[in-house]
């Protein structure tokens, strides 16, 4: 009996809004990574793919099916992902 093909990476699509959306210049990115990645490793992959956004890395928020996510908050592949700058209300 063969066993089917494992696959270990998965694609993660992340919306993006304002000033990220600005210096990479989408609306979304798609960023390749591993099963059972973080929003960490998201971060991480997203300085890799554009390395223009290493200088807002550390002020993005990441939400996660529409509640902010910690950088150790994991990530399924039928997650609805995004990322922002902080906002700020008046």
């Amino acid at each position: 009996m063969s066993s089917l093909p494992q696959c270990n990476s998965v694609q993660i699509t992340v919306q993006l809004f304002a000033a990220v959306r600005e210096v990479v210049g989408l609306d979304a990115i798609v960023l390749e990574t591993h099963v059972g990645a973080t929003v960490g490793d998201l971060r991480k992959a997203m300085m890799v793919a554009v390395p223009a956004t290493r200088t807002l890395s550390g002020a993005l928020l990441w939400a996660v099916n529409n509640s902010y996510a910690g950088d150790s908050q994991v990530i399924a592949a039928i997650d609805s992902v995004a990322c922002f700058p902080p906002v700020s209300g008046g």
